[in-house]
């Protein structure tokens, strides 16, 4: 009995170790925060947004450089992302019914580079007239100095294209959701997707 009731302290004991070095980890190492919005130019695998299933090149504005941060807060804020100058490296081709894509996105700064790894991505929507299509997954977002975060993503893009080769314009963002509610954050930005793309289908009738 003895030999059992020491056991069970010394067991009791590692975990409270455990749990103040993870609880010091986590402290050490805070999630990243905030959300981040990008927008530019796509090549697509079809000549039409409504039938591609994947983005075989990203381009900036007018097909020139890298694609644009448009937007940005939290941690990329803070951590020197800044609007309207910062650009984002992506990883192609990538499908939009997607597996995992190591390094999808990175985004360097003068301090620091935030990476998104993609982990899975599928298509949420896709037609209409004129045709287009949205694209939803979720990932890890890594920075030096931050804990890995979950992150959520949502790209869309639409016809017509412009430009030879044909270029389509897009908008894409990567919300973070640090306490793991995934669903809620999730499914809203994947709405905000769905409607950004109905305006612009009315906008262009």
């Amino acid at each position: 009995m003895k030999t059992l009731t020491k056991t069970i302290l010394a067991v009791l004991a590692t975990g409270l170790i455990s749990c103040a070095l993870f609880s010091q980890q986590a402290q050490a190492d805070p999630m990243i925060t905030g959300t981040i919005t990008f927008g530019g130019s796509v090549n697509l695998d079809t000549a039409s947004a409504g039938t591609a299933t994947a983005v075989t090149g990203w381009h900036g504005f007018g097909g020139v450089g890298n694609p644009l941060v448009v937007d940005a807060d939290g941690d990329f804020l803070a951590n020197g992302v800044m609007p309207g100058v910062s650009t984002g490296t992506f990883a192609t081709p990538w499908s939009f019914n997607s597996g995992a894509v190591a390094a999808f996105w990175s985004v360097t700064t003068t301090t620091t580079t935030f990476t998104f790894n993609l982990v899975v991505s599928s298509i949420f929507m896709q037609g209409g007239n004129p045709a287009g299509v949205v694209v939803t997954g979720y990932g890890w977002i890594t920075a030096p100095g931050f804990a890995p975060t979950y992150g959520t993503w949502a790209f869309s893009t639409q016809d017509p294209p412009a430009g030879q080769p044909a270029r389509f314009s897009f908008s894409a963002a990567t919300g973070t959701v640090p306490d793991s509610g995934s669903t809620v954050a999730f499914l809203g930005l994947a709405l905000i997707g769905v409607e950004a793309l109905r305006r612009r289908i009315r906008t262009s009738r």
